[in-house]
């Protein structure tokens, strides 16, 4: 408990000193089109996981602080442009507690707004090896590509699971591992070390994305923040639906014809096998990442080990 205590004030301590750094971002300059709303999304109520778990990362290795805020500051900018511009493309209205940049404004404002968050991001890599830059541009264009794919397999009843995990890896676990693997690379690693750090971050976010899916149908409305079968409902490709579909595809559409309910759902995926697969998938994927692990001395892993908990038990 007192171990789960301490990792709790590190955390608390880690995202206080994000925030002091994002807010000394040089964002006084005119015109207040771009900055009015750069500084509108950055005052949202993100949780800056991808920067702490950089610092960790980093802390594993003995990386210096400044280049390890450096490097938090760049991804949590990255994900922030990545957010507005999936949010003008998916119609999302809400992000962080707030309306969106294009709700807000509109959406000539947000793509101007991405654009700008992108390019501070690249600003914060300033003075750090050429690597690191070459890789937070090479998983840039993995997320943008992972974006690409989700807009492509939207209704599109014939994407396998194969093509659903690739897609997630790109759109969610490449920056997850990114930011495990600049911390590592700020620090003492070897590229192999780092790469492997990026396979840990990697298959966390595979792990809890297929989780996501999961718990839109198995979890609590008010944990989720979304009422469940939401996306199911929307014509979105899950885990499960697609695992229900490859295992038996007329048994399937012959259920979703009558709109079935959130229980019917669960009744379904339960009695066919569908709920354990899952489940399976999960572990798996949870088993992967703490493999990436494995380079750090076991004395110097317990951080990450609790913010894998952390994220997996959404206790954010």
């Amino acid at each position: 408990m007192a171990d789960t205590n301490s990792f709790s004030k590190h955390i608390q301590f880690l995202r206080g000193e994000i925030e002091k750094a994002l807010q000394k971002l040089p964002l006084d300059h005119s015109p207040d089109y771009l900055y009015d709303s750069i500084k509108y999304v950055l005052k949202g109520k993100g949780k800056r996981l991808r920067p702490v778990l950089a610092h960790l990362s980093g802390n594993a290795f003995e990386a210096d602080p400044e280049d390890l805020m450096k490097v938090g500051v760049a991804v949590e900018l990255l994900h922030n442009f990545t957010l507005v511009h999936d949010d003008i493309m998916d119609e999302d209205e809400l992000r962080h507690g707030q309306p969106a940049v294009h709700k807000q404004w509109d959406n000539a404002t947000a793509i101007l707004t991405g654009d700008g968050l992108f390019v501070l991001s690249q600003l914060m890599l300033s003075g750090l090896s050429p690597f690191v830059q070459q890789r937070f541009n090479e998983v840039t264009l993995a997320v943008c590509e992972g974006q690409g794919m989700d807009k492509e397999f939207e209704n599109d009843f014939s994407v396998s699971m194969g093509h659903y995990l690739i897609m997630i890896g790109k759109k969610t676990g490449a920056l997850l591992g990114l930011c495990a693997e600049l911390g590592a690379l700020v620090g003492n690693a070897s590229k192999e070390n780092a790469h492997h750090l990026f396979e840990f971050g990697l298959n966390l976010g595979l792990a809890f994305q297929v989780q996501d899916d999961y718990l839109e149908i198995f979890g609590d409305e008010t944990s989720m923040g979304k009422s469940l079968g939401s996306d199911i409902r929307a014509g979105k490709q899950t885990a499960l639906t697609i695992l229900a579909r490859e295992k038996d595809e007329k048994k399937w559409v012959d259920f979703t014809k009558d709109n079935p309910s959130i229980s019917a759902f669960q009744s379904f995926f339960e009695s066919s096998g569908i709920k354990d697969e899952c489940e399976t998938v999960i572990q798996h994927y949870i088993e992967k990442a703490q493999d990436g692990l494995g380079v750090i001395p076991k004395e110097k892993r317990n951080h990450l080990n609790h913010f894998t908990t952390l994220i997996l038990n959404r206790t954010y």
